[in-house]
């Protein structure tokens, strides 16, 4: 008899999961509910950039805990052994990591949704193992897989990882590149929404955006697309949170409220976050923020002008 990959002193996996299989879940809801997808919703797309920033940020807190070492990104200078030994893959750990976290992701899927741009080129990834989903036609241009992600990711060695990170090497390789792979993939996923924002504004100013692709206008074309009072109330919002995550007052101010006596503070500001707690500095999460909302405004620049105006 062949042993289950996963062993319980309770229930085996399968048992455990069958719950889920039976249509059950926590709320109660019936599993075979109709496959929603609907990025061209505002608020919807709102409050799903709203939690990407705070992944954003939690992967940002995560990252900083470890140094930038640089032998992670180094082609052949952490060995990548193969069967027998042998050495089969000549990048650098970061890279095999992120493409063999992507192949599993591919297989799952993932990179059929419009909203989702793997880092690995599609043709070293393989095809779904799931049966495919019929996803509504939302996007209007021919290639609708261009993405970002190559300035993502000079972005992020280039600017967020010398933020983050004291210089040196701890050799938590293996920690630091799990939290780089998650924060590039939502960072990619944040910025290269910018195509679903674009086609929202593309729907709503149709004879303006004609006229601007017209005339060349990248100015005004520009101008359209930014507001002002939104990417400031966003940087606000950003800096707030990078004082409040994993900073021992906030979380000493969140357990006073769970206790019944809240008649002695254990914060040392009279109930109000020391930023100099900080896990991260919030001046430069806010710098780094407006670089992504910059690349999103680029994202929507260029789909704007690529877009077909045949509607």
């Amino acid at each position: 008899n062949t042993r289950p990959l996963f062993e319980s002193s309770a229930l085996p996996l399968d048992t455990m999961t069958d719950s889920i299989s039976k249509g059950k879940s926590a709320a109660g809801a019936n599993s075979d509910s109709k496959f929603e997808y609907a990025p061209l919703d505002l608020n919807a797309l709102r409050g799903q950039l709203v939690r990407l920033e705070d992944t954003i940020i939690f992967g940002f807190v995560e990252r900083a805990q470890f140094k930038q070492n640089p032998k992670a990104y180094k082609p052949d200078a952490i060995h990548i052994k193969g069967a027998g030994g042998a050495t089969q893959f000549l990048g650098s750990y970061f890279s095999y990591f992120l493409t063999e976290n992507e192949k599993v992701h591919a297989a799952m899927r993932r990179y059929t949704s419009p909203d989702e741009h793997p880092f690995t080129p599609y043709s070293f990834l393989p095809r779904p193992v799931l049966p495919e989903l019929k996803w509504p036609k939302t996007l209007r241009q021919p290639n609708e897989k261009w993405s970002f992600n190559q300035k993502i990711l000079d972005f992020y060695f280039k600017d967020v990882l010398p933020s983050l990170c004291t210089q040196g090497d701890d050799q938590h390789y293996g920690s630091s590149v799990t939290c780089d792979v998650a924060l590039i993939q939502a960072l990619s996923k944040r910025i290269n929404y910018g195509k679903f924002v674009a086609e929202i504004k593309y729907r709503k100013n149709k004879e303006l955006l004609r006229r601007l692709r017209a005339a060349k206008d990248m100015k005004g074309l520009r101008s359209l697309i930014t507001k002002p009072d939104v990417e400031e109330k966003i940087l606000q919002r950003v800096r707030l949170k990078a004082v409040a995550y994993g900073n021992p007052d906030a979380l000493n101010m969140i357990d006073d409220a769970c206790t019944s006596d809240n008649s002695a503070s254990t914060t040392d500001n009279n109930g109000k976050i020391d930023k100099t707690k900080a896990k991260i500095n919030p001046e430069v999460i806010g710098k780094l923020y407006e670089t992504i909302m910059e690349l999103t405004k680029q994202v929507q620049i260029k789909y704007l002008l690529e877009r077909p105006l045949d509607d």
